[in-house]
């Protein structure tokens, strides 16, 4: 209790002058902070090094693990923006408007109805929010489509519900619109991308939106906060505290999580929790919680499947050199069997086939798309240098049927980029089974190097960026070497010069550009390092 008393008062005293003292302030000034933060945990990891490299006595230590919970519990309150609204109550209802209603009425809905669908429970009522909307963008092919053509397949949605389904529908979906202003309607709402989740993770949000009426949203909200919390308290069991407070310093100043904010989406952490859980699983020799945990996470979003790469290496190697599935691989493969089995089944119970060959198509399309939001290579091999709006709409792409200009222009260059985007991909997979059949490195150890491959292949939208808390935890784990201080020292960079442009006031497109030229650099330089591991 005597050596946890610095801690206690560390988060007390920062937390007591953040309540008392700093008034609530607005998001732009929060990124400020983001950037002050990031840059001061540089500082702070090397130090904490230095001071754990030259055996300083116990009082030493104490004092730079105590700034780094100040500078932690003052990034949480900067994370929040030093408001009791903004952590107690949802201030942007657009993300769980189509989390909570879509997934809750998916069996009617599907992936296409959303829109159409929300704009006839509106006109039902007199249309006191949709008055100003012009158009309405179509999710069965993403094409703008006008309001009466809305409507029309809103009928259609319409006869799939039974009557108290509608109902119950209605009063869900106008009670988000109530909350939207009519800006966010017009210019936002009805013309994004609608819902996207795997049937595997509508069963839990679905079933969780059921559970809890709309009028207890923040209760759903809140799921997330828990989940978090927990991801933490595994990275402190599986890797100690030193590398849980570098993990929580980028979690508070990335720029992966100025949207959604935590306790205000409805499951939208649940993936890189188990990811993490999964590394910190393997990392403790359990192999079959691993298994679970990776599963849940492939199961709920798709692309962290990705992240097996690490763990199918050693598996691989150990079963050329053993010839025989040892127990422990066993292990990970039924858990895994068994987690995916039990989702993928309850799902195809619950939404029936029809709803998992649409989910596959949707997810096809919306792979598909492109927007101002995106990181990855493909971000970074259509960026001309455009600073605004204006600069966007003017920049222009060379295609085989002429030029296109704008974002959809940078969306159509991608897409016939797809194919060389894939096969440097495939590159980046073999490079890191070389490096792994090289190094034979624990399973563990390889799981994060899967941001490899991915930055290659997909173009996800900043905010699932966030899994970079799985390098984090590589790199903590072996502060005491050069490569991977500055390996980290590089990714805190990456969110000062990210956080920076939101400071001088870009435009978004610039913002996000910046965390992809950022990755790009950090992943040459990994993999200059991996090259001189090998050949070592």
């Amino acid at each position: 209790m005597k050596q946890a008393l610095p801690y206690v008062l560390a988060v007390g005293v920062t937390g007591a002058v953040c309540f008392f003292g700093v008034e609530p302030i607005g998001r732009d000034d929060s990124h400020f902070w983001r950037m002050v933060l990031a840059g001061v945990s540089i500082g702070l990891l090397w130090i904490l090094w230095w001071v754990r490299r030259n055996n300083a006595d116990g009082r030493a230590l104490t004092a730079v693990r105590v700034a780094l919970v100040a500078a932690c519990t003052m990034g949480w309150f900067n994370y929040f923006q030093f408001d009791r609204d903004v952590l107690l109550g949802i201030n942007d209802y657009t993300d769980s408007s189509y989390y909570y209603t879509n997934s809750k009425y998916l069996k009617e809905l599907s992936y296409t109805g959303l829109y159409s669908s929300a704009l006839l429970c509106d006109r039902e009522r007199g249309s006191p929010r949709t008055k100003e909307i012009r158009q309405v963008r179509d999710l069965r092919d993403y094409e703008l489509v006008s309001v009466p053509q809305a409507l029309r397949h809103g009928e259609q949605v319409k006869a799939d519900f039974s009557a108290a389904r509608w109902a119950a529908y209605c009063h869900d979906i106008t009670f988000f619109m109530d909350r939207l202003s009519r800006k966010a309607l017009r210019t936002n709402w009805f013309v994004d991308h609608g819902y996207n989740p795997p049937p595997t993770w509508s069963l839990l949000g679905g079933n969780l939106a059921t559970l809890l009426p709309v009028e207890h949203l923040k209760a759903a909200c809140s799921v997330d906060a828990v989940l978090v919390l927990a991801m933490f308290i595994a990275i402190a069991w599986a890797f100690g505290v030193d590398v849980t407070l570098l993990a929580m310093l980028f979690w508070v100043t990335t720029f992966s999580g100025r949207w959604p904010i935590l306790g205000q989406a409805i499951l939208r952490f649940d993936w890189v929790v188990a990811l993490v859980a999964a590394v910190a699983f393997l990392k403790k020799d359990r192999p079959a919680s691993a298994g679970a945990a990776f599963a849940f996470a492939a199961c709920n979003r798709v692309f962290p499947a990705i992240f097996f790469l690490g763990w199918g290496l050693t598996f691989l190697f150990d079963l050329v050199q053993e010839r025989r599935v040892s127990r422990r691989h066993a292990r990970f493969l039924t858990a895994a069997a068994v987690v995916t089995v039990m989702m993928s089944g309850a799902a195809l119970l619950q939404y029936g086939p029809d709803t998992l060959r649409r989910s596959a198509e949707n997810l096809r399309m919306h792979n598909e798309t492109y927007s101002s939001h995106r990181v990855g290579l493909g971000d970074v091999l259509v960026y001309r240098g455009e600073r605004d709006r204006d600069d966007i709409r003017a920049s222009c792409m060379e295609l085989d049927h002429g030029t296109e200009c704008g974002i959809y222009g940078k969306e159509l260059k991608i897409r016939t980029w797809q194919w060389r985007l894939r096969f440097a991909g495939l590159l980046a997979i073999g490079f890191v089974g070389l490096y792994a059949w090289r190094t034979r490195e624990a399973d563990w150890e390889l799981i994060g190097l899967a941001v490899l491959p991915f930055f290659c292949m997909t173009n996800p939208q900043i905010n699932y960026y966030n899994l970079r808390v799985l390098l984090f935890m590589w790199h903590g784990a072996h502060l005491d070497k050069p490569a991977h201080r500055g390996l980290m020292s590089l990714l805190l960079l990456v969110e000062v010069a990210t956080q920076a442009t939101k400071v001088v006031g870009v435009e978004r497109y610039l913002t996000t550009t910046t965390t992809s030229y950022g990755m790009l650099l950090y992943l040459v330089v990994l993999c200059a390092w991996m090259v001189r591991r090998m050949l070592r």
